[in-house]
């Protein structure tokens, strides 16, 4: 491709994602209820005990959670290509801003796989895959850890037949996570599956089958444990704002809740445009039934749980997409050569 054409084509996708993306980020602030709602309520939270203090913890905890998932990616792409600290933190800003209006934030790897120099686009993908399954793994472990603690709080094991399903239940979940760990620690294996399926094929794609096998199960257990810690943070996030908006529970009931919820949003396909509708439904779904049943429902429990997984989603994906926005135009779609 000509330098001139190449040069026109890098700007007009740039346009286009910086055009998208600040219309879908512009009518999800500007247009949508549940941001309305949010400041319209605000001078009832603005009473609540600690309300700036905590409010103020969630907002530094923004960066903690970007943070390591800056480090996690610029690990994985340590096969690829040595990048600063710095760069794999615009990359990840940049991945959220492109991914605000594709299904299951799929743009993320668009983002942050055109801020490389010189890395293959492909084998970075794939890399950059295995971060988003070890984050995924790690959201189901703990979502059937909750499913497991709340089942018994739900359905009384005095009963035979609840007994029986809890005990199902378990050996499913037990399994289901020791598998999923297995076969992740083992992803090298893929690369031999694939060798001996394609056959003569293989050598065409070798050199992206092979970035299966560049990763030590050592490797991969830093990367889970990273998408633990990253975790255990947003989740902590999400605990302090149902503090910060008077929903009384304690921080082991919010965390084994919120395992729930994040289960249910990770089965649930959705884009980040309605994802923010889609929370607050499932937020409500999981905590309401809880707070009843021990007698923490309020009449502003609603609105409180609402405030909370707006404000989340305002902090954790809104914010970061806005500055990622800003770095759209220091991407290169195309390059001189052939390596894509």
């Amino acid at each position: 491709m000509k330098a001139k054409l190449r040069k026109t084509y890098n700007i007009i996708i740039k346009l286009l994602i910086f055009i998208i993306t600040a219309y879908f980020l512009y009518d999800q602030i500007f247009y949508k209820r549940d941001i309305e709602t949010l400041l319209s309520n605000y001078q009832i939270w603005n009473e609540q005990k600690y309300f700036y203090p905590l409010l103020f913890t969630v907002i530094a905890l923004i960066f903690v959670n970007l943070g390591i998932e800056a480090a996690k990616w610029k690990l994985l792409m340590t096969k690829l290509e040595n990048i600063s600290f710095l760069n794999a933190y615009k990359a990840v800003l940049t991945g959220i801003a492109t991914s605000m209006f594709l299904p299951n934030r799929t743009g993320d790897y668009l983002g942050r796989v055109f801020v490389l120099k010189k890395a293959n686009r492909i084998q970075a993908t794939l890399s950059t895959i295995l971060g988003s399954l070890a984050q995924f793994i790690t959201t189901i472990i703990f979502g059937l850890i909750a499913v497991m603690i709340l089942f018994p709080q739900t359905y009384p094991l005095t009963f035979p037949l609840h007994l029986w399903l809890y005990i199902g239940i378990v050996l499913i979940a037990l399994t289901v996570i020791v598998l999923l760990i297995f076969i992740y620690v083992e992803f090298s294996a893929f690369t031999v599956i694939i060798k001996s399926i394609t056959g003569k094929e293989y050598q065409k794609i070798k050199k992206y089958a092979e970035v299966f096998s560049w990763y030590s199960s050592r490797d991969l257990f830093k990367i889970l444990g990273m998408s633990i810690l990253r975790y255990l943070v947003f989740s902590f996030q999400f605990f302090l704002l149902l503090i910060t908006f008077g929903i009384e529970i304690n921080y082991f009931h919010a965390m084994v809740l919120i395992g729930m919820v994040y289960l249910i949003m990770t089965i649930i396909p959705t884009i980040a445009l309605s994802e923010l509708g889609v929370r607050g439904s499932v937020s409500l779904y999981v905590f309401k039934p809880w707070l009843i049943n021990n007698g923490a429902w309020t009449a502003q429990s609603s609105l409180g749980i609402l405030s909370a997984t707006t404000s989340l989603w305002l902090f954790n994906i809104a914010l970061p997409a806005v500055l990622g926005v800003f770095f759209i135009f220091g991407l290169n779609f195309f390059r001189k050569g052939k390596n894509p």
